[in-house]
């Protein structure tokens, strides 16, 4: 008997049944007991090895937390972990699709697009406050603030008397102040957009250009404020090298507020390049034209100027007089001003910038003459209001013929070269 217990144990270890010692009499015969032998016991009906394992494996689980639908999917990653594989693999092959167009995406320049009514309720506020949009957004409203301490200036009287000055002075820094607050909290709202490779129209619209302008007298006051306490600085008692000087240093100082408010709002808020201002390669024979065109423009500029000076027979050059005051016999700084900074930054300002967004706007037999009229107004000179407006669609059609720059700008320093030293001579007259 003990023998028969002892084969059933084995039997019961191989088949992987935990057997306590009330289970060892299956039989009905009694339990072994080291210190009592066999103690009788009552009968008891045999169980099946199968059935024990049933009711273990009942009494070990748990109640599965997951629905049917996960255990099956579950029960797939298990059965078929080879299709596992291959969707893992699939996963993996369009992440990196998708990572590799986020990348071809990124390689091209973001700009911002101004939101419609509709596109405000869609989109949330601050879309594309970066880090850039958002300090071009702070200079605006700096250029603002600066822009109410020169109202108060012209409106106290402090800029002069007259009814003119004060009225006129006081009333536009106030319109330009509303122009640069309205239009750097409407920044707020501005969206992303991506570029097409392809597209040349500039990146900059009308809100740019409206505010542009306000911006350009903010910042050229403050520059020209800084620059007339530097040039007061310097050790020189004769009073022609020192005008000369300071209308050397406040031109620089015009032309680096307008420089600077294109790179604020055509780079800084719309992500524009060089090459979107006409800062772009153009074919040689380019170079072959632009002293032509500057024979041209000086031919009909001196033709048209006798024809506004019959218009307005009052009215003299006051742009030559300026000149000669300014820079007296002083050539070279003359010509540095006016055959190198100006005609660099006039043509990226009126051609890049302002004929740039006008050709966006409209053709080009709109935008030409429409460019032409805001670079001879700008001038101030009623007397050049003619030379100038042609002058205007000259360099206009070259950088609309050979989308760049660089051959207006050779042709408006040949220009102005000529006229230049014609204005210093002291044989000539205004």
């Amino acid at each position: 008997m003990l023998q028969c217990r002892t084969q059933l144990l084995i039997a019961g270890l191989a088949l992987g049944i935990r057997v306590e010692p009330a289970d060892t009499d299956v039989l009905g015969i009694g339990i072994l007991d080291p210190e009592i032998g066999v103690r009788p016991q009552a009968p008891r009906p045999a169980v099946g090895v199968q059935q024990r394992r049933r009711q273990r494996h009942r009494r070990s689980r748990l109640a599965h937390p997951l629905r049917p639908d996960e255990q099956e999917c579950v029960g797939q990653l298990v059965i078929e972990p080879c299709r596992h594989q291959s969707l893992e693999d699939g996963a993996v092959a369009d992440h990196g699709v998708e990572r590799g167009h986020a990348t071809d995406c990124a390689e091209l320049p973001a700009v911002t697009q101004s939101q419609t009514p509709a596109q405000a309720a869609e989109w949330p506020p601050h879309q594309v406050d970066s880090g850039r949009h958002y300090a071009a957004r702070v200079i605006l409203y700096m250029e603002a603030a600066f822009l109410v301490l020169i109202a108060f200036g012209f409106l106290s009287g402090a800029e002069g008397t007259d009814l003119l000055t004060v009225a006129g002075g006081g009333g536009l820094c106030v319109v330009g102040v509303v122009i640069l607050g309205v239009g750097a909290t409407r920044m707020r709202h501005d969206v992303p957009v991506v570029r097409d490779p392809g597209d040349e129209r500039v990146p900059w619209d009308w809100t740019d250009f409206v505010m542009f302008w306000p911006g350009w007298f903010s910042a050229f006051q403050l520059l020209g404020s800084v620059a007339v306490i530097i040039t007061n600085l310097v050790g020189t008692n004769d009073p022609a090298v020192r005008t000369a000087i300071e209308s050397s240093v406040l031109a620089v100082c015009q032309y680096g507020g307008m420089l600077f408010n294109i790179f604020v709002l055509g780079f800084m808020r719309r992500g524009g390049t060089l090459r979107d201002l006409g800062w772009r390669g153009f074919r040689w024979w380019w170079l072959l034209v632009v002293p032509v065109g500057a024979y041209v423009t000086l031919l009909g500029a001196d033709y048209l100027q006798q024809v506004n000076q019959r218009i307005f027979p009052n009215v003299s050059n006051g742009q030559c007089a300026s000149v000669r005051h300014d820079y007296s016999h002083y050539y070279l700084l003359a010509i540095i001003v006016v055959c190198v900074i100006a005609p660099i930054s006039e043509e990226t300002i009126f051609r890049g910038f302002i004929y740039g967004w006008l050709h966006r706007w409209g053709p080009a037999l709109l935008a030409v003459p429409l460019s032409a009229v805001i670079f001879s107004a700008l001038h101030q000179q009623l007397v050049l209001l003619l030379p100038l407006f042609f002058v205007g669609l000259v360099l206009s059609l070259l950088y609309q013929g050979s989308r760049s720059i660089i051959p207006g700008v050779l042709a408006h320093a040949l220009f102005n070269l000529p006229n230049i030293i014609l204005i210093l001579s002291t044989t000539s007259s205004c």
